[in-house]
């Protein structure tokens, strides 16, 4: 399984994924689950948790269509995001149904987030579904999270609004992948992480996280001991003075 983010704030996006494929007592294996491409007007980032042979294969088919020279659709050809989502929901579908529409394979197939910004339009993320169809996060909660949710939602749902400073928004996101790492062996290092300024197409921070990174453990060993400060500051009971 996996744990991805896709945030979308007032100053820009940021986008985390965790790399696990499998945890066994003898057996632990990574892969890259972030397909990020910034080119000429555009900046667009995909996550995807689920079935790994349908994200592999809708994967190589993206980087494919780029190659192409006269491809029937790709990621320079779409105008908007929504056409990127669309893109993708097609490829998924194709990929995990490759001899018609079946609905349990495209249950057991993949989920991904997309965001980005083309030209002068405002920047967008978008879930898109294993059946192909997709939909925006709300006006208020201005993220979208796929894979091992329960564990890395709290924080973004305390912390998160529109208007937070892109870096708090970093620093939440970070958090959040930690809290979900802390509590299911299934999601794991490194974390891919990319922080996008609005109107402007490259990235303006990019890393791979080990859990041992500076930046990446001095956030989280804070977040620990402050949440450990605030619980040994909480009011007693009457009847502990007992």
């Amino acid at each position: 399984m996996t744990y991805c983010i896709g945030i979308n704030v007032n100053e820009g996006m940021i986008f985390a994924s965790d790399s696990r494929t499998n945890a066994g007592l003898n057996d632990i294996n990574a892969y890259s689950k972030m397909f990020n491409y910034a080119v000429g007007d555009r900046n667009l980032v995909i996550v995807t948790s689920g079935n790994l042979a349908t994200s592999q294969a809708v994967f190589s088919s993206i980087k494919k269509d780029l190659e192409s020279d006269k491809p029937e659709k790709s990621l320079n050809t779409c105008n908007t995001i929504e056409e990127v989502a669309n893109y993708v929901g097609s490829l998924t579908v194709k990929h995990s149904s490759p001899h018609g529409i079946n609905e349990e394979a495209l249950q057991l197939g993949s989920s991904y987030i997309v965001g980005g910004q083309i030209k002068d339009q405002k920047s967008e993320i978008l879930l898109v579904y294993p059946q192909g169809n997709y939909i925006r996060p709300s006006d208020t909660k201005p993220y979208l999270i796929i894979g091992e949710i329960n564990y890395g939602k709290p924080i973004l749902d305390r912390v998160l609004k529109p208007e937070i400073s892109l870096g708090d928004a970093a620093r939440c996101a970070l958090i959040s992948m930690d809290s979900t790492i802390k509590s299911d062996l299934r999601v794991g290092p490194p974390i891919d992480f990319v922080v996008y300024k609005k109107g402007l197409i490259n990235p303006i921070y990019q890393n791979k996280f080990e859990l041992e990174d500076q930046v990446y453990s001095s956030i989280t060993k804070s977040w620990s001991e402050s949440i450990i400060r605030a619980f040994e500051s909480f009011p007693r009971f009457d009847w502990e003075n007992k």
